[in-house]
């Protein structure tokens, strides 16, 4: 079954909400900022989520924290995922078939925005600006899609944002080949501080949330929960105001514990989750066969001959990273050394060149061969 956590519109949903309150909350609007406002405005229309597991971790690695399954994709930096720097804060989403990609790039302003791209004939193609949102935003990042290849979530900033990111959703339109107009999902996924992935696995019923409220400086916390196929919301009359905002601001995850039922259920499939990864992990590959195709383990080769391939491709790629790393640190020696050990490096510089380049035509060679073999044992 396809889960898809339901969007929240501030303009719409919440003054729907609060017409049906009023009166009756007592729920005062903060007019001071235009994020108090937003946040009464978004009080009332709270969804009702499960959160099983929450885990506080270093920013800059939070994305080891989260055992997302490969059906769901795969999320990166974007200096990791490009094999660049300059781009520490930005992130890349791909897709299960290793062949579509949105990704974050900061540009000269400083701001950043949303691209995407296609994967064809082994190179990345078609790399362009998605232009649809508009000018509403001023930073774009942390791209996610679901499974359904049409769903996209991402956070941003914006004037009208209840704190610095907040989390949007869109849905693409193939008839038109545009994204819709993205929708604020409201709390309690968002949050007066900085709220910066909201990922599903619509495989195992479960989601993160990743966000830096309650938390200090270099710090995030990484909620697990159980997504819905609809928003249900809160009734303010029956659990009152003070609650209600300790379910919003996610003050204690216990308190959303409602269901026994459906906590041991949540906690099994997360159990069995991380069991799967454990031992897909020890023998895990990535090897694109075709546009349609992508092998994530030696179990998935349908020759005994490309599998072994395979491994000798792997033990040569490894031989070119160390060559790699060797000459890289021959240069350095040779840019800070004197005219004597400029002399001595001269020589092995060149020769690791020469071993790098042929190691590198030599791996392509193979892998080339593997995909053309595997191809037509397919077939």
């Amino acid at each position: 079954m396809l889960i898809v956590l339901m969007s929240f519109d501030v303009t719409s949903q919440a003054q729907t909400r609060k017409q049906k309150v009023k009166g009756k909350s007592s729920v005062k609007a903060d007019k001071k900022t235009t994020s108090n406002a937003i946040y009464n405005e978004m009080l009332g229309s709270t969804a009702k989520i499960m959160i099983i597991d929450s885990v506080v971790t270093d920013k800059s690695n939070f994305l080891d924290k989260i055992p997302l399954n490969k059906e769901s994709g795969f999320i990166s930096s974007y200096d990791k995922f490009w094999k660049t720097t300059g781009q520490p804060n930005s992130f890349v989403y791909m897709n299960e078939f290793g062949n579509k990609v949105f990704y974050s790039k900061t540009g000269v302003d400083g701001h950043s925005q949303l691209y995407t791209a296609d994967k064809l004939n082994g190179q990345w193609q078609n790399q362009k600006l998605i232009t649809d949102f508009g000018s509403e935003f001023e930073d774009i990042n942390y791209p996610f899609m679901l499974s359904d290849g049409v769903t996209l979530y991402f956070s941003a900033k914006s004037k009208d944002n209840l704190g610095g990111y907040d989390l949007y959703v869109t849905r693409f339109d193939a008839d038109s080949s545009r994204f819709y107009k993205p929708e604020n999902i409201g709390m309690p996924y968002n949050s007066m501080a900085n709220d910066y992935f909201c990922i599903i696995d619509d495989f195992d019923s479960l989601g993160w949330l990743v966000t830096d409220r309650h938390q200090p400086e270099g710090k995030v916390c990484i909620y697990t929960f159980v997504p819905s196929s609809a928003r249900n919301v809160y009734d303010v009359e029956n659990i009152g105001e003070t609650k209600l905002k300790a379910l919003a601001e996610i003050r204690s995850i216990k308190d959303t514990w409602t269901d026994k039922a459906v906590l041991e259920a949540a906690n099994a499939r997360l159990s069995k989750l991380l069991q799967r990864n454990k031992e897909q992990n020890a023998e895990y590959i990535f090897f694109v066969v075709n546009d349609n195709t992508v092998y994530t383990s030696l179990a998935d080769f349908k020759s005994d001959d490309n599998r072994q391939s395979f491994k000798q491709l792997m033990a040569l790629k490894k031989q070119n990273v160390d060559t790699e790393n060797q000459l890289e640190s021959y240069r350095k020696k040779y840019t800070e050394g004197n005219a004597s050990v400029k002399r001595q490096l001269a020589g092995q510089i060149v020769k690791l060149e020469k071993q790098l380049e042929s190691g590198a035509a030599k791996a392509v060679e193979m892998e080339k061969h593997i995909r053309n073999s595997e191809n037509l044992t397919n077939q």
